[in-house]
């Protein structure tokens, strides 16, 4: 399956429209699948005496500039979605008709949001970072799951170090959670070679999503810039992921047709360890396992065990392979 590149801009657009339709052209001209963005209201974030109250207040944008932000990403072929906060937010979402919504980590207890979500989007994404297993468990056994709905595993940390990402706990997610999607938080440092790294050990552990921060340019540090790829960085990241996506196959064990034909020419053969006569009842003895061809035919033997106990219709030279038309 092909997994889905979430450009994060957060709150990178920092209130302003005309930053946050460069960033959205941005994550589309990089080939994002999906574009998400917060849709900050201060009261639903914090109360007034909050130390970042009047951050949150600058975050607020118009309806008309959201809307025109929906409309470019939708008319890309791209899918939006919103960080919600509260009722407002959630409702704002739906009336701009959003894609889905995220619950970060922020929200988690935040039981009524989360159920309204679940209620009215087939799509939600849903922050774990931080949050205790048996309490995410609890939410999905007590709520009525939406039809997607993503449990999205990482953390902030402003970077987050490489070895505070857990990688592992992406499989664990997935066994004890069956039939939810589990997707990845990049949040390691935008300007590191950790940040292309990171997310390709996540693709290969099966996530169904891969969230990573987006910025116009790293040096000018705008919001949120520590852990963004600038658009350009961007563009590349999501080549190296559509490059490497097709090497995880399939999870069968039933072998492809090249895989056959690799171990048909790499494959050792039975072939007889000395002259055979006659008649001869093969033992393991008279049995030696060697390559006798690139090109090898349907009639010879791969495993000793097919040829012992068979009788030799002719007679055999040393290093012949045995034959079946050969056998009885």
């Amino acid at each position: 399956m092909k997994v889905e590149i979430i450009a994060e801009i957060a709150q990178g657009y920092e209130g302003n429209p005309k930053l946050a339709e460069l960033l959205v052209k941005g994550a589309i001209r990089a080939n994002a699948d999906s574009v998400k963005m917060q849709l900050v209201f201060a009261d639903e974030l914090c109360v007034p005496s909050y130390p970042y109250w009047d951050l949150f207040k600058s975050l607020e944008m118009s309806d008309d500039v959201w809307l025109n932000l929906v409309k470019m990403v939708h008319d890309a072929g791209k899918l939006i979605y919103f960080d919600i906060y509260g009722k407002q937010s959630l409702e704002l979402a739906l009336e701009y008709k959003a894609d889905g919504v995220k619950i970060s980590t922020t929200d988690f207890y935040n039981t009524p949001l989360i159920k309204l979500a679940f209620e009215k989007f087939d799509r939600v994404i849903l922050s774990t970072g931080g949050v205790p297993a048996e309490d995410v468990k609890s939410l999905i056994q007590t709520n009525v799951i939406p039809k997607h709905l993503t449990l999205m595993h990482g953390f902030q940390a402003e970077p987050t170090e490489i070895a505070d990402n857990n990688l592992l706990r992406i499989k664990t997610m997935f066994e004890e959670f069956p039939g939810i999607d589990v997707g990845f938080m990049d949040h390691s440092l935008g300007s590191d070679d950790e940040a292309f790294h990171l997310p390709l050990i996540a693709l290969g552990l099966g996530v169904g999503c891969i969230e990573k921060h987006i910025s116009l340019d790293y040096k000018l540090e705008i919001e949120d810039f520590i852990s963004a790829l600038s658009v350009d960085r961007f563009f590349e990241f999501v080549k190296l992921i559509r490059k490497m996506e097709p090497s995880l196959g399939s999870k069968e064990l039933t072998l492809t047709n090249k895989e056959i034909e690799y171990k048909k020419r790499a494959g050792k053969l039975a072939v007889a360890r000395y002259d055979l006569g006659v008649d001869s009842v093969i033992r393991e003895s008279d049995i030696e396992m060697k390559r006798v061809s690139t090109v090898l035919s349907d009639s010879h033997f791969p495993k000793i065990d097919m040829v012992i106990g068979k009788t030799l219709i002719k007679s055999m030279k040393k290093n012949e392979p045995f034959d079946i038309n050969n056998l009885t």
